[in-house]
């Protein structure tokens, strides 16, 4: 594919290959079931370049490819682009975003490997690499937190970004919440303009001097990972207004008599104090505020005593679907929940997370899938989107993806099905046998 922007950025001659493994064609094998024709670099391209002589690591999305999705392979560039900064220690990482997100024709593998590529964005900012992203296009789903996980993002003039974009919202509540063919009320809601009057994004115009200028800033000003951390948190908690914060996590109920809540928070401990269980939202769906709440308390932590082992309970109706969260940018709640996790993760804790019930979109997104370890009881079940959303979303066939759900790898919900993308340890039941071999593994 072309790179314009890449090509646009860097020093002149500066453009290099990052090596075989990054040219290679890279096709999904996902996409033939649908009639649809993969691309050979699978709509993202990476390169070595340099922007006023400091070293860049850069990635490129195409949104001519299926709206720029984020395939399994596409997603792998990412996440090996960021593995590669945090082995090289280049000054920077630049994601040039343009994407809808994981691509719902390949919804399991594509999650998985998008939340790796988040997993790897958190580790090399933890090490002290500047990541950059820049929206080029309209980024929307998981490609709207990796934009937001970064320490620095900007927004060209009429792109838009969000988590849920306008035709989900409208399929979950309706056209008098939002109307996707209210171009005025949707730039009020996702543009840039909007975003950067509420402080969520910078404005960067559309000139190449600018842009290179506005990346050089961002190196140069680089925040320490962990001041970034408590400087975000901060902001989000005043960004959320008055928001209720109350919640009623929950934890298995065989777990009960072998922990102790931790201050009416989220957060639960064995009594030996070396073991940390963050509870789920359950039916509830999982907001700007429960996630900050989650958040305070897992920071508190950090400050206070750090255990050995977290356990990440996932079990929710996923992530909040509205016209106010869009307002209030999601995105950003999730992408600072997963940067926690990655702090926990640097603190050297073991992350493991546990599929009780329901790993519902970017809710599961940026929580179980960033542990280090993941565990599903066997009736659990997996979402990336409603059928619904996805058929009304990417023109498919709903009765297809329907009788989809309980075998197939691609696009199924049952927990058991992961184990074909990822390693997942299956149990009958989250009972208190499998605490007790977690908390003994936290003794050793």
């Amino acid at each position: 594919m072309p790179r314009p922007w890449i090509e646009a950025l860097a020093d002149r001659g500066s453009v290099h290959s990052l090596g075989v493994a990054f040219d290679a064609p890279r096709p999904s094998p996902h996409l033939a079931r649908w009639a649809i024709r993969a691309a050979a670099d699978d709509g993202v391209q990476a390169a070595h370049i340099t922007i006023g002589g400091a070293q860049v690591l850069v990635a490129e999305q195409d949104p001519r490819f299926l709206g720029g999705s984020i395939g399994a392979h596409h997603a792998r560039v990412l996440a090996e682009l960021l593995v590669r900064a945090r082995e090289t220690r280049p000054d920077a990482v630049l994601l040039l975003l343009a994407s809808g997100g994981v691509r719902l024709h390949e919804a399991n593998p594509a999650e998985i490997a998008l939340a790796r590529a988040l997993r790897a964005l958190i580790d090399v900012r933890a090490a002290g690499v500047p990541v950059i992203a820049l929206c080029v296009g309209d980024v929307f789903g998981g490609a709207s937190v990796l934009a937001c996980a970064a320490e620095r993002t900007g927004m060209l003039p009429g792109t838009r970004l969000g988590l849920s974009g306008p035709k989900v919202i409208a399929t979950a509540k309706g056209r008098q919440e939002i109307d996707p063919e209210d171009a005025a009320g949707l730039d009020a809601v996702f543009g840039a303009a909007a975003r950067e009057a509420r402080h969520q994004a910078h404005l960067v115009p559309e000139d190449v001097a600018v842009l290179r200028a506005w990346v050089t800033a961002g190196i140069d000003g680089h925040t320490p990972f962990e001041r970034a951390l408590r400087e975000t948190q901060t902001r989000l908690d005043v960004s959320l207004d008055g928001s209720p914060r109350t919640r009623a996590w929950r934890v298995p109920a065989a777990w009960q008599d072998l922990l102790t809540r931790v201050n009416d928070s989220a957060l639960w401990r064995t009594h030996d104090r070396r073991l940390v269980v963050v509870g789920a939202p359950g039916d509830q769906s999982l907001s700007a505020a429960a996630l900050h709440a989650i958040d305070e308390a897992l920071l508190a932590m950090l400050a206070a005593e750090v255990p050995h082992t977290l356990v990440l309970v996932e079990d929710s109706a996923g992530h909040e679907i509205s016209r106010a969260a869009e307002e209030m940018c999601l995105s950003r709640y999730l992408a600072q929940h997963a940067a926690v996790i990655g702090a926990c993760r640097a603190c050297g804790i073991e992350v493991i997370g546990l599929l009780a019930g329901r790993g519902h979109s970017a809710a599961f997104f940026v929580n179980a899938l960033q542990a280090d370890r993941l565990v599903a009881v066997d009736t659990a079940r997996v979402m990336a989107m409603d059928p619904r959303a996805v058929a009304r979303v990417t023109g498919l066939d709903h009765a297809a993806l329907t009788a989809s759900l309980e075998t197939n790898p691609v696009l199924g919900h049952a927990a058991s099905l992961l184990a074909h993308w990822t390693a997942v340890e299956m149990i009958a039941d989250a009972d208190a046998a499998a605490l007790q071999r977690w908390q003994s593994f936290s003794k050793s």
